[in-house]
C-alpha cells in the first residue's frame, strides 16, 4: 500500500522532473524528461506535470492489487 500510495503522489507533485522514473529505477528516463525539459523551453514540463496529475490521480484511486497487477511503468504512454 505505501508504495503505491508514494507513488501516486511523488508522480502528482514531481513528474515534470522524473523523479517517478528515478523511484522505478528507470534513469534513462528520468534524465531524458529533464534534459527535454529544458530543450524544449519547458513546454515538456508542463506537459508531463499535467499528466502527471491525472496519473497520480488515477494510480491513488487503485487498490493495491490493481496497482501490482498492472506493474505501472512510464514506458506506457507518458511522454519523455
Amino acid at each position: 500500500m505505501n508504495n503505491r500510495i508514494l507513488f501516486g503522489i511523488m508522480c502528482i507533485i514531481f513528474n515534470a522532473y522524473g523523479v517517478p522514473c528515478f523511484m522505478q529505477g528507470r534513469i534513462k528516463t528520468g534524465v531524458w524528461r529533464i534534459i527535454l525539459g529544458i530543450i524544449t523551453c519547458d513546454i515538456m514540463f508542463v506537459v508531463n506535470l499535467i499528466y502527471g496529475i491525472f496519473l497520480g490521480i488515477k494510480v491513488l484511486k487503485m487498490t493495491d492489487e490493481e496497482f501490482e497487477a498492472t506493474k505501472y511503468t512510464f514506458a506506457s504512454g507518458i511522454p519523455a
